[in-house]
């Protein structure tokens, strides 16, 4: 991984020096169980521990042996045995293929970078379990398909982020069971001269137990989950970062990522915030994925064993790692330094004209209705036609949208006109209906009498006090809101 997305941790963790320790911990684990299982004497192990750890394994040796045979576990073996005397040197390695040693310390790097995801992702959720406490109140209006919906607080928003990262960490915790189980069953699998008890205590020492059923290699089934586990949280972190950046957009956004003092957001426009951090996790989504998918291809081998999910897993995994740390601190640091603006938030809900109760509007409007002849349908028509009545523009406006500028000079006068153009409060869906001020819309086939009939019934319907009391509470946000709190017991037990 290039130095800019690089964690130094994971980097410790798949290095050459940490790869051949753990190589050599499980040659070591080998000749100790022999001693365990009394099929050699107890001076062997000691000998050739205390003259492997008197001689630390010397990397360029190794690789430059490499360079010479083509083969990097045979290259390791070299190196150690070259300070072993000839008495010595058989018990090393004796009756174990590459992978016997490989597997349980290829294990291992998975466990330890895991070890590394976990303290990120645990900083991510507790982050996101404070903002869900800290916004619990702050209204917002909601949003499907890119359009105003209903409204929420931008606390029940952060909560659903953090228990969307809690069941990637639940998936995470699944896949890492099959970490526990590796291999020393020899070339194929079959144990051959092998004592099954031998691969039994080795592994226990080293913390795993026997998988039975594998080949030359453990089955890559074994980690592909882990694999997919991994991308899913960077796909979780680029959900959030995503959303954030809709919330960032110019003219009134409602939060932005932070922005440092000395930063510049573009070289030509000396305005711009840009969302360059959670712009970065979409990159790092789509890398995921793809190292993913070699990780899944990975499954298919010829037979019982060839070698082409070798040089995958030398790439794949340490950058997969590298890349989910580099996220989960990215949006650590986000939404640490997250900016809120929980006032265009409430500019934004007024700017919605009412529209962001008219689900509810319906349903008490069909009550109310029913007994002054107003079926569902027309319930519905009447709101929608509201909703439309609310946005359309005023006969200056309109004026303005129907002539096309045709010149430069145009364009400046028209801005000019638009600049000078009072801005009263936008009127809501609450009114228009409870006042009986439907108009004809060219946007729905309801015709005059069908709207005149509707205006009718509607001041009938709210010249009652008590019913046009139900009619504006409908619209209140405490009301709309009031069941959020089923989301913070169940989750937050809050």
């Amino acid at each position: 991984m290039i130095e800019r997305y690089r964690d130094e941790k994971i980097a410790e963790i798949w290095s050459d020096e940490n790869k051949l320790a753990l190589w050599q911990k499980t040659e070591l684990a080998a000749i100790e169980t022999r001693v365990n299982l009394k099929k050699i004497p107890s001076e062997v192990y000691r000998a050739i521990f205390g003259i492997l750890m008197k001689n630390p394994i010397d990397i360029n040796w190794w690789k430059a042996r490499e360079g010479e045979i083509k083969h990097d576990l045979n290259a390791f073996l070299d190196e150690r045995m070259r300070f072993l005397p000839p008495e010595l040197q058989i018990y090393f390695h004796q009756k174990l293929t590459s992978y016997d040693t490989e597997e349980p310390a290829f294990s291992q790097m998975l466990r330890e970078s895991l070890i590394v995801v976990k303290k990120y992702l645990v900083e991510v959720e507790t982050i996101l379990k404070e903002m869900a406490l800290k916004y619990r109140f702050t209204p917002m209006n909601a949003r499907t398909h890119g359009q105003e919906a209903k409204l929420q607080t931008f606390g029940k928003r952060c909560l659903t982020w953090f228990r969307d990262l809690n069941l990637d960490s639940e998936n995470l915790e699944k896949a890492e069971e099959n970490l526990q189980y590796s291999k020393l069953s020899g070339a194929i699998g079959n144990y051959g001269d092998i004592d099954p008890e031998l691969e039994r205590e080795t592994l226990r020492i080293l913390g795993f137990k026997p998988y039975y059923g594998a080949t030359q290699i453990m089955p890559r089934e074994t980690f592909t989950p882990l694999a997919q586990a991994l991308s899913q949280i960077v796909s979780t972190l680029n959900k959030i970062a995503l959303t954030i950046r809709l919330g960032a957009r110019s003219g009134r956004p409602i939060c932005q990522e932070p922005f440092g003092k000395k930063q510049k957001g573009s070289s030509a426009m000396p305005h711009k915030k840009n969302t360059i951090s959670t712009e970065q996790i979409e990159g790092m989504n789509r890398m995921v994925r793809e190292f993913c998918d070699m990780i899944d291809a990975n499954i298919s081998t010829w037979e019982e064993r060839a070698i082409e999910q070798s040089s995958v897993e030398r790439i794949a995994w340490p950058d997969l790692f590298h890349i989910v740390v580099h996220s989960l601190k990215t949006m650590a640091r986000v939404l640490k330094g997250l900016v809120v603006f929980p006032d265009n938030m409430l500019l934004e809900i007024i700017d919605s004209r009412g529209c962001y109760a008219s689900d509810e509007a319906k349903e008490v409007l069909t009550e109310l209705g029913l007994s002054f002849g107003l079926n569902r349908e027309e319930v519905y028509r009447i709101v929608q036609l509201a909703a439309f009545n609310a946005f359309e523009p005023d006969s200056e406006i309109e004026k303005l949208r129907m002539s096309l500028p045709t010149s430069l000079t145009e364009i400046d006068e028209a801005f000019a006109k638009v600049q000078k153009i009072s801005r009263p409060t936008p009127i809501s869906i609450k009114d228009i209906i409870a006042e009986g001020m439907l108009r004809i819309s060219p946007q729905l086939e309801a015709g005059e009498e069908d709207v005149q009939k509707w205006n009718d019934i509607l001041k009938q319907i709210f010249s009652d006090s008590e019913n046009r009391k139900i009619w504006d509470e409908t619209f209140l946000p405490s009301n709309l809101l009031r069941n959020e709190a089923k989301l913070y017991k169940e989750i937050l037990n809050a």
